[in-house]
């Protein structure tokens, strides 16, 4: 049986358990605030980067991956074994897939396919937990890839920002939009283009619980056609409201896998505090754009 490893980066959000269980390489990305610095996901917790995002007037620096860090993750898992690699990342978000490019040509003839998500959070977290079961079937690369391709057109993510002043300050918001949201009592619902991998907006909706409202029914058109769903709740900073969608969700669906998760520093440093939201596809269902 082949023996191919998968790589990613922290914006796949992918839950501790999963990562070991599956032996999925993560590269940790850099997150600077002043002159504190600190790795996604292995010295700097989700709590403790919101908690330092509110407390800190400068959106924090991210210090991506470079094609050093690729090249010595490639070539210790050649020695550990593997056959080959299927690395999975971010390119909008992150845009370390160039230098996993360059190292993907360096370590040649050892087999490394670099693979754009196109997505983020748990949309790529479900990306790589495919390709990490295809490996485990013996699955060539190619068709890995096959399968990883097909799996980007189904995931879907949806959130509810949370912090208006937030993403003004990170300019992701202008002051104007952002006064007129707030005198008009509208919150956007964003998504992910599944052509860029941008956070766009979705549509707009008046309250919370309609931000809420507005998911479930993006799931159940999902699911119109049959399938099984597979899902996670994610949010920044609002475990209490979090555990209260994964709890209507978990109860309104049948969910082949469900899971809670914190976003990852590095797309908080995007979008901030307060952000509730999903991230599911349906398994032979209908594709929901």
């Amino acid at each position: 049986m082949r023996k191919i490893g998968v790589v990613t980066d922290s914006v796949s959000n992918l839950p501790q358990e999963i990562k070991e269980k599956r032996n999925i390489k993560v590269l940790p990305i850099r997150i600077t605030f002043g002159a504190e610095s600190f790795l996604d996901g292995i010295d700097l917790a989700p709590g403790d980067f919101y908690r330092m995002l509110e407390e800190y007037e400068e959106v924090p620096r991210i210090e991506l991956p470079g094609s050093s860090d690729f090249v010595a993750l490639f070539e210790s898992m050649k020695e550990e074994g593997f056959e080959g690699v299927v690395c999975i990342l971010s390119c909008n978000l992150c845009q370390s897939f160039s230098q996993a490019c360059e190292a993907r040509d360096f370590v040649r003839p050892f087999p490394v396919m670099v693979i754009d998500s196109h997505t983020a959070t748990m949309s790529q977290g479900f990306m790589v937990m495919e390709a990490s079961r295809a490996a485990e079937e013996g699955l060539a690369l190619t068709d890995i890839l096959e399968k990883v391709w097909s799996m980007r057109q189904k995931v879907n993510f949806y959130g509810i920002p949370g912090m208006l002043h937030f993403l003004v300050r990170a300019g992701r918001l202008s002051k104007g939009k952002a006064y007129m949201q707030a005198l008009m009592n509208k919150k956007q619902m964003i998504t992910i283009n599944k052509e860029t991998g941008e956070f766009i907006t979705a549509g707009n909706v008046r309250s919370r619980q309609d931000g809420i409202t507005f998911i479930k029914q993006r799931i159940e058109e999902a699911l119109a056609a049959g399938g099984s769903l597979h899902l996670a709740v994610l949010h920044a900073a609002e475990a209490e409201e979090a555990q209260a969608l994964y709890q209507e969700l978990s109860t309104s669906f049948d969910c082949k896998e469900i899971y809670l998760q914190e976003l990852s520093p590095v797309v908080g440093c995007h979008l901030g505090p307060g952000v509730i939201g999903a991230s599911y596809y349906v398994e032979n269902g209908q594709n929901q754009r």
